[in-house]
């Protein structure tokens, strides 16, 4: 039978048939969370390898001696927090039914075809000259406009919205993940001048006593 799946099985079922797939795994109540964190953390990866070890031609920047991982954990990691958090939020409010632990896997699970592709775009570039470039770029639009897709599906069946619903309420996210995003600088930028003041009053005491 379709439902006396494993997780690995799931996530295949709904990689190639993302439109009833997402729906049979909600009406199944199935997905790993498990599962999900080791996609994302391949996210983050595929990333890193992308810009430290891409190939020469394609990416001069990767053999310099200066690399901050600092960006590509935003680029992943917070990325995909900040979406499922705007996500939960934003649906809530427009009667979507899905909780946010289903929110996390579905977004996860459609990750995978721009993972995949990332790590054989990144991994050809190694053969190929700038003229060649058409492979990988078809390769990483592929992955992209695959995980779009599977993203999609995912939220309408997830929140069980229709079609127009369903885009509507991913742009709102969009724009829901820049307001948190913009918070998250704000709130840093505000922790880092209290430290600094506060470091600021402890050199000053601290210079005093001494003195």
């Amino acid at each position: 039978m379709i439902y006396d799946m494993t997780p690995l099985q799931w996530l295949s079922h709904v990689i190639f048939h993302p439109f009833e797939g997402y729906e049979d795994m909600r009406w199944k109540k199935a997905g790993s969370l498990k599962i999900s964190f080791v996609i994302v953390f391949f996210l983050f990866l595929a990333q890193m390898i992308s810009a430290r070890y891409g190939g020469f031609a394609f990416n001069m920047r990767a053999y310099s001696d200066i690399f901050n991982v600092v960006p590509i954990l935003v680029q992943s990691v917070a990325y995909y927090a900040t979406w499922v958090v705007a996500n939960w939020s934003l649906c809530t409010l427009l009667d979507g039914e899905g909780n946010m632990r289903r929110i996390a896997i579905y977004t996860a699970y459609a990750l995978v075809p721009f993972i995949v592709c990332s790590f054989i775009s990144t991994g050809i570039s190694y053969f190929l000259t700038l003229d060649e470039s058409i492979w990988t770029t078809t390769i990483s639009t592929l992955g992209l406009a695959w995980s779009g897709v599977m993203l999609v599906f995912g939220m309408k069946a997830c929140h069980q919205y229709s079609f127009t619903k369903t885009i509507i309420s991913m742009i709102l996210t969009v724009v829901g993940m820049l307001l948190i995003l913009c918070l998250l600088v704000l709130v840093m930028s505000l922790f880092q001048q209290v430290w600094l003041f506060i470091l600021t009053i402890y050199t000053e005491i601290l210079y005093r006593v001494r003195s």
